[in-house]
């Protein structure tokens, strides 16, 4: 399986080298000055490509730590869409200028990630999301009232600042109306389930008077932390600053917010489509195979990845009737994880026991990372509940990255929504997929790497973060990380639940399967429960290919792993492969393997 990615992933990168013809080799001083020029080029892109990121999403620009757009919000207008798609095109076609063989091994390393970075206009050309998504995971109900969570307020113009921000919130409630209203007259809406959920969502805030919503608690908590006398938190016009949040928040977000809601209930949801897939848009087809190529890196069909996850499930779906014999029993699979989901000295009873316990896990996973890795963060990951206005449709658990200023840690978010549900035996995995050995030590060791230019070390590639994570999973059962046969069924499990993805995400969108289709298959293969799974096909219903990025990654960086361990033998160094991995902060696939390549030759007498 390793080889059938290896193969895909070769093909594309062939096919990319042949298209360039090759020119004829300058003379030593005129290299030099080329190396020169294309080096310049490229630095001066790259800073030009990170202000372009800030100036685009003010919201990350605010994590991030740059506060000079911490009064703005991302205008999210059709025209305001295409003009930014426009400017990233722009900057697309100044880097396609620069002659990449006269730059060094690891500038053209960042000229992959800024390539493949800017390249997401394509997918989102192919598939225009702002005409039809109507999305419980990432639309402004959910995105909107945690503005204030990251907004640390230090002074009177972070206050005002903050104050302005939530001004601009009205209007992009408004102009997802807008733009979804364009989308039914064109044919585009969104799936009936997605809307439901959506519509749920907003009653339930709506429901809430002003002062007790997220919007709210949060602001107000940033500027009772700031520790400023109560007279400097005034806005522009001298009036209190407290005030004039609960002004915008109940005269301007919640009718904004209801029109959302009016327009869900009475426009979108009578036209919603049955059909789940997104090749059921117009140019839906063309559409997913973008997001193949987005999430993956490759541009292998639908058809392709399907059958590499039916091929992953038979293999995993062995491994833990294995597992299963060693311990004595002669339960079939299915029955097995039932009688997991049923024992109760695998549950907790409390959500602080919950959030108790995932703390326990990654101080078990921290203590271990010196014996594969040669390099440990500075950064720390603090452990918090997904807040409740959220948690019912939100996954188990996800990972949020620390701010390069060092101003705070990273947070693993972690699901205590109805704790009876919540097994123990699986929590163990999805730790170290989210937090160590995963995502917190490989975004916190590029966001602590100077040596890379500021978008590298921040710019996330789907397939290599998410495939790291996966991968991490398997590596903390190499680490002695799994204390229990319950544990390991866990990681299996989870690793079986990422391998399902392949097959139900490609079956909704590129086969016709129906919602119902893909959830029976997913409970049929996993441990999850029902509320659970409906959650996971759901989301991956409202973003087409992402769940793909998992097990692609993984087994790539497997694949990579093994070819190094098989070329080198002796001489193969775990946490120097680790470190060729990380070193270069999130890669496409085909540039990781460009780089594992290099470092293997260089390895050898």
């Amino acid at each position: 399986m390793n080889r059938l990615i290896g193969t895909l992933l070769a093909a594309s990168l062939l096919g990319a080298c042949t298209t360039t013809p090759p020119r004829p080799s300058p003379s030593p001083p005129e290299a030099a000055a080329t190396r020169s020029q294309a080096s310049e080029a490229l630095e001066a892109l790259g800073e030009a490509y990170w202000e372009l990121l800030m100036r685009h999403s003010p919201t990350w620009a605010t994590f991030a730590g740059d506060r000079r757009y911490d009064a703005e919000l991302t205008d999210a207008s059709e025209a305001a869409i295409l003009a930014r798609q426009e400017e990233r095109e722009a900057l697309q076609r100044q880097l396609a200028a620069i002659d990449r063989g006269a730059l060094s091994d690891k500038e053209r390393v960042t000229a992959d990630v800024m390539a493949y970075s800017l390249g997401s206009t394509r997918a989102q050309r192919a598939c225009k999301p702002w005409l039809w998504s109507v999305d419980q995971l990432g639309g402004p109900q959910t995105g909107m009232p945690q503005l204030a969570r990251f907004f640390k307020v230090s002074s009177p113009q972070d206050a005002r600042n903050l104050l302005n921000r939530y001004r601009k919130v009205a209007g992009v409630f408004d102009a997802t109306v807008a733009n979804l209203r364009k989308g039914l007259e064109q044919g585009y809406v969104a799936p009936r389930i997605n809307v439901e959920r959506v519509i749920r969502q907003l009653e339930d805030q709506s429901h809430l008077p002003p002062a007790d919503t997220e919007y709210m608690k949060l602001a107000l908590k940033q500027l009772d932390d700031s520790g400023l006398e109560e007279a400097a938190l005034v806005d522009e016009r001298g009036r209190p600053i407290r005030e004039q949040l609960l002004v915008v928040v109940r005269d301007a977000i919640y009718p904004a917010m209801n029109r959302y809601l009016a327009l869900l209930k009475s426009e979108i949801l009578p036209q919603a489509r049955e059909s789940v897939g997104v090749s059921a848009l117009p140019g839906g087809a063309a559409c997913y195979q973008e997001k193949i190529e987005r999430s993956t890196g490759m541009d292998a069909a639908a058809d392709e990845i399907h059958a590499i996850g039916l091929s992953e499930v038979e293999r995993i779906l062995k491994e833990m009737e294995a597992l299963i014999r060693s311990t004595g029993s002669q339960s079939g699979v299915e029955a097995h994880l039932a009688e997991l989901n049923k024992a109760p000295d695998l549950r907790l009873d409390s959500r602080d026991a919950i959030l108790e316990y995932n703390r326990q896990l990654i101080d078990r996973a921290m203590k271990q990372l010196p014996k594969a890795f040669e390099t440990i963060p500075e950064a720390k990951v603090e452990v918090i509940p997904i807040p409740e206005t959220q948690e019912r449709d939100a996954p188990a658990a996800f990972y949020v990255g620390p701010p390069a200023d060092g101003s705070r840690p990273a947070y693993y978010y972690v699901n205590t929504y109805k704790p009876p549900t919540r097994p123990t035996w699986t929590m163990a995995a999805l730790a170290f997929h989210e937090a160590v050995p995963g995502h917190h030590l490989q975004n916190a060791l590029s966001s602590e790497n100077d040596d890379l230019p500021r978008f590298q070390r921040e710019v996330g590639m789907t397939a290599f973060g998410e495939g790291w994570a996966l991968y991490a999973e398997s590596l903390a059962g190499e680490l002695g990380l799994y204390h229990t046969p319950e544990e390991q069924m866990g990681a299996l499990s989870y690793e079986m639940w990422r391998a399902v993805r392949l097959v139900v995400d490609t079956g909704m969108h590129a086969k016709g399967w129906s919602r119902q289709e893909a959830l029976d298959y997913l409970i049929k293969h996993t441990s999850k429960d029902p509320e659970e799974a409906a959650n996971e096909i759901d989301r991956y219903i409202v973003w087409p290919g992402q769940a793909l990025a998992y097990k692609i990654g993984q087994l790539e960086i497997e694949g990579l792993r093994e070819e190094a361990r098989s070329a080198l033998g002796e001489r193969f160094d775990l946490a120097a492969f680790h470190t060729v991995v990380l070193s270069s902060g999130s890669v496409p696939l085909k540039t990781l393997r460009r780089n594992v390549e290099a470092w293997i030759a260089a390895q050898r007498p």
